[in-house]
Parts: structure tokens; sequence; C-alpha cells
């Protein structure tokens, strides 16, 4: 069907291209994205008897709702169409089965004459149109992946596609900031954010438009926000704001669209819903900024991408508690991502078929990595059941796929099936920027910097207020002996986050290459103080001072993490440094091989790793290396 086409049926005239419906009079029908791909639907097979299933399937791609929310989308149309259910002069009801849509249908061509002369125009219906047609059940199933009839950016879709490259800046990078609270008392923050955050996971699915991560905007939260500041910041071109207020189950809403250049507003919205309607308000307010942004996006059409499922929730109790998971899991501290875990649980307790709440349970639980000292088993098995429960209710859901890659990539190194899988969910959104940093990791590890670097820097665009990609970015840098770039990378990791740990142990080593000993040793110390019981700043300073010749106190260190073990996991790659740089050797070689069968995440970097340089003569490291089949790469980077 072409989209230049439109629909005459009625009193009213269908618009696919420009997602509106007018009246004869030439008004215009306030439906949302929801309604307004519901009646696409009907309209695009007059006669037809649509089944519920099939209607659920197709408007609510990978979710899971009830038949009361089709009967409440039905209800919407009939009153926006002044319809009645008894006349029924568009819409009918098949008790049972479904809906069937009765008016006759016209198509009207570009060079058909405007609404209002529908009289003499002499269209043809399409109700009776000759030509077979597919079973239902196939026909409807294949609209629905097909993702013409998705709810809000479906329409948006058929237009564009992924073929304008990533880039930090330009025409096609935007920023969504936390809403504004509309009056400083009763404030709602988490939905001020969660706003943001919806909006991000929306409008991320929107082709050729490179969208900052919400990591990236938190801290723009609060009533005295500058948007044209922020857009500075974080180096986009385009800036969605807004403001909102909630009272009981009343939610007021105002957005806007500016552009960063100068400020002018491209697109603007209020809305006053129940907030059970937050959903619908979020699909039309996506769906209003990618038409807007529509002839910036110069893009063409891919048919062979897959379609994006958002795997969101329609039950706002479940949405309340994914918002509160999310904030709990941002600082990586161990009771909060313990706290996030247990929300995470609940939101799903509350909606099963929450496929996002899943992927963002996995996630939460591989934060732990860095967060504390976790098992690596403890982590990656609970993930992979996560994984496995959101891909099963949304099979291209981006965040649940880069959860499993790293799984292939830090549990099970499988280096080859962790970069396939990576590179896939980039395919299906090349905003994911732990998608990124996953496959900027691997590849430094295995000698290809300058890929890697590059995905490093998309990583870090678009979250660039992520304490980790910067720290890591200039971790990696420091590594490759790029000092001037991996100091400035770290003073903004520190700018942002003054107390972050992983900041302070790579400051510590930027002072080992300048041959400042006693700021680093001062760092590093820090650097503990800061890890909230993390054992790899410990680790650190200890194999700094044996190599500096301060044994004694690097062997109290050892002792107190060998203890540590005895109750609790201590990665055994953080003994094997400080064994190594006591020259111990043989039991560094145990402790490596205990880093095997705990699955270490560390030994990624086994054959590089600066730490371990003293053993690789060692046959029984060589060997170690042959089994992780790191031996096929040539030398690669190996950061904190």
């Amino acid at each position: 069907m072409p989209v230049s086409q439109r629909y005459a049926f009625g009193d009213f005239v269908l618009e696919p291209s420009q997602q509106r419906v007018r009246h004869l009079d030439g008004a215009t029908l306030n439906l949302t994205p929801r309604l307004f791909a519901a009646l696409q639907l009907f309209v695009e097979n007059p006669g037809k008897l649509l089944d519920k299933d099939a209607l659920m399937l197709a408007l609510w791609p990978g979710l899971v709702v009830d038949e009361n929310s089709l009967s409440q989308v039905v209800s919407g149309l009939r009153r926006a169409l002044a319809d009645d259910t008894v006349g029924s002069r568009y819409i009918q009801t098949v008790p049972r089965r479904g809906f069937r849509f009765v008016a006759t249908v016209t198509v009207l061509p570009d060079s058909a004459v405007p609404v209002g002369a529908l009289d003499t125009a002499g269209p043809s219906p399409i109700n009776k149109a000759p030509g077979s047609r597919e079973p239902e059940r196939r026909h409807w199933m294949r609209l629905a992946w097909a993702g013409g009839a998705a709810l809000g950016l479906g329409g948006v879709a058929l237009w564009l596609s992924r073929g304008v490259p990533m880039t930090g800046a330009g025409g096609h990078a935007l920023a969504v900031l936390p809403f504004k609270p509309l009056m400083p008392e009763g404030r709602d923050e988490l939905l001020e954010v969660g706003m943001a955050d919806s909006l991000i996971a929306r409008l991320s699915t929107v082709p050729g438009l490179v969208v900052r991560s919400i990591g990236s905007v938190r801290r723009y939260a609060g009533a005295d926000q500058d948007p044209l500041r922020a857009a500075r910041d974080l180096n986009v071109a385009w800036i969605v704001d807004g403001s909102l207020q909630r009272r009981g189950d009343q939610l007021r809403v105002t957005a806007r669209l500016l552009r960063a250049a100068d400020g002018g507003a491209v697109w603007s919205g209020s809305f006053d819903e129940k907030f059970t309607g937050v959903f619908e308000m979020q699909d039309m307010i996506s769906a209003r900024v990618a038409q807007a942004l529509t002839p910036s996006l110069e893009t063409a059409t891919d048919p062979r991408r897959a379609p994006t499922s958002l795997g969101g929730t329609r039950n706002t109790d479940a949405y309340q508690l994914y918002l509160a998971a999310a904030r709990r899991a941002q600082d990586m501290r161990a009771d909060g991502l313990q706290k996030s875990i247990a929300l995470y649980k609940q939101a799903l307790d509350v909606d099963p078929g929450y496929a996002l709440a899943w992927a963002g349970l996995a996630e939460t639980h591989r934060r732990g990595l860095f967060g504390a000292d976790t098992r690596p088993s403890d982590v990656f098995e609970p993930a992979a059941i996560a994984v496995q429960r959101a891909l099963a209710i949304a099979p291209n859901l981006a965040e649940a796929r880069t959860e499993h890659a790293f799984r292939l990539y830090w549990f099970e190194f499988d280096w080859a099936g962790a970069e396939r899988e990576f590179r896939r969910v980039l395919a299906i959104n090349p905003n994911v920027a732990f998608a990124h940093f996953g496959l900027a990791s691997l590849m430094l590890n295995q000698d290809r910097p300058d890929e890697g670097f590059a995905q490093m820097r998309m990583a870090r665009e678009l979250d660039p207020m992520s304490p980790v990609f910067n720290t890591l970015e200039a971790a990696y840098l420091l590594e490759a002996g790029r000092l001037d770039e991996a100091r400035a990378r770290l003073n903004r990791a520190l700018d942002i986050a003054p107390r972050f740990w992983l900041a302070h142990s790579t400051q510590g080593l930027l002072h080992v290459v300048d041959q400042q000993r006693d700021r680093a040793i001062a760092e590093m110390r820090e650097a503990i103080v800061l890890a909230d019981g993390n054992s790899r700043p410990s680790a650190l300073l200890a194999t700094y001072l044996a190599r500096l010749g301060q044994t004694e106190e690097a062997r109290a260190i050892l002792m107190r993490l060998l203890t540590r073990a005895k109750s609790r996991y201590v990665p055994p790659s953080s003994l094997a440094a400080v064994y190594t740089a006591l020259g111990e050797v043989e039991p560094a070689l145990d402790a490596l091989d205990q880093a095997f069968l705990t699955r270490d995440t560390r030994l990624t970097f086994l054959k590089d790793d600066p730490r371990l340089a003293a053993l690789r003569k060692e046959p029984r490291f060589a060997a170690l290396i042959r089994k992780l089949r790191l031996d096929h790469f040539g030398p690669g980077l190996a950061p904190l």
C-alpha cells in the first residue's frame, strides 16, 4: 500500500502519511497513536472480521494485554467517530469473536479532490475489491511483526530506517530531559525522570536518530534546568523537555521539541489525563517528536530490518516499581543493587510480561561485578533466566540481547559469539550504549584498537555523563600510552562523580606513570575508602606497594583478602596479581586456576594484564591462555 494514499469513509478521511484523520469540514480528530493505529487497521480491512487476539497482537506487539485494553481502544474510536454501538455506522462488535469495520471505504490518491468535495470525486470503494485474502490469523500476525500497525512510532518507522551513521552531534542527536515539576509541592521525582526514560526508549527506535541515554540526562532533573545549556553539554541538535504535575490519579503534562541552535520550538503539546493514560500520552509525545524530525532524518527504508519491540507494560503499578528499581541501581553500591533487584521482582510479580523489567533485572545483576565482590555465577545465572524471560516476550528487545552478549563475553568466554550478539543488538538499535561499550572492550582486548576506540567513543557519546564509560575509556587510553587523552577523559569522570572509586584507582595509575608515587598511593587509598567493600582497589594497592618494595604492608593486605575469601567471594585474579607482585609464582598460578573455575571476569584480560607479566613464560599460564583461546589474538589492552 503506498503511503501517499488516503482513505475516505463516512464523514472522515484518514491520511496514513500524516498520521491524521480529518472530518469533512476540515477539522482534525485528536486521536492517540494507538487509536489511530487501530483505526488504520480497520479502514485498510473493511468488511473483514478482525479477531480479538490478532488485534491485540497487532496493537501491542511484544506486550501481554487483556481484552479490556482492546475494548477501551474500540470505545475510544467510537467516541471519536460519534459511532453508536446500536446503529454501528463504523465499527460492529461480533460477540466473543472480534470487530468488523462496516462503513464503505474509498481510496483517494494524491490527485484526489480535497476533503469537503468527496461527493464529486467518484473513487472506487475497496470493500468489494477482487482477489483472495490470506487466512485472518496469518494475515494479522504478519502485520503485527512487520510493524505496520505498531503503536505511535509504527507509522514513522514505515518512512525511515537506520541509514544514517552514528554521530555525536549534527542534526541527528537528541536528548530528552527529565520533566520539570509544575508545582514544587507534591513532586513525583520518579515520574519526572521516568517520563524521560520512557520517551528515550520509544525515540531510540526511530531510524536515523541518535538519542542520549537516561544516564546522561539525570543530572538535569529539577525545576531550574536550562534546556539549551543541557543541549550544549550533551552535544545534541535537538532537545525535548517538559513539565508535569500529578494529583492523585490525574496527570497534567506539557512537552516541547526545541532546536538547540536557537531555542525555537518545533512542536509543543499539553495533555490532561488520568494517570492510567500515561502510556498513551508517552506514545503521542514520542510520535509527534518523531514526525517533527522526519524531514531532518535523510534516510531510506531497509525492509530487511527486524521490527523493534519496546517490551514495556501498560500497568501503572509495575511501571512505578520499574522506575524505582532503575533509580536504585544507578550508584552501583551493593545495598542499592540489592534493593533494585527486589523492586524489579515486585514489578514482575505485578506484570510478568514486562520484558524491560526482566532486562533491567539482568542488567542490575551484571552491575554487581563492579559494585560488589559478586561471584560470577551469582550474577550470570539469574541474569540468564531474566534474559530468557525477556526474549520470550520480545525476541528483538535490544536491552535483553545486550545482557546475553555480556554473558557470552564475560562468563562463557565465547569471543566470537559475543561479538556476533553485540553486533546484532546494534543492528536492532544503535542507541544501546552498553552494546557499544561491550563491543569496544572486546575489540580492544583483541588487538583491534581503531574500531575499539571508535565504539568506546560511541558509547560515551550516547551516555556522556556516565562515570563508568568515561573512566574505562581513560583506562584503555592509559594502557595505549595516550596520556593526554586519558587525563582529559578521567577529569571528566571525576567532574561527574567525584567519589567514584574506579576513577580514583585509575587516577592512581596515571600518577604511577608520571612517577608520582605518593600521589598514586594516596589515590589508591582513597579508592579503597570509597569502594564500599569491593576488594579490587585493595588488591591494586597491594600490587603497587609490593613492586615498590613495601612488601610488609602488601602482605598484610593480602592476608586480609585471604581471610575475607574464607567467608565471601574475592576475585581470584586479584589474589593472583598480588602473589605475582610478591614473587610467589605457584600461589599466583593456583589462584588463576581457581579464577577459571569460578569464571572470573578479569580473565578476559589475562593475556595482556601487565600485573601478570612475570607469569607469561610459565607453562601453566600458557596452557590457561590456550584453554581460553586467547592465543588466537595479537597484543591487546588490559585496563584497570
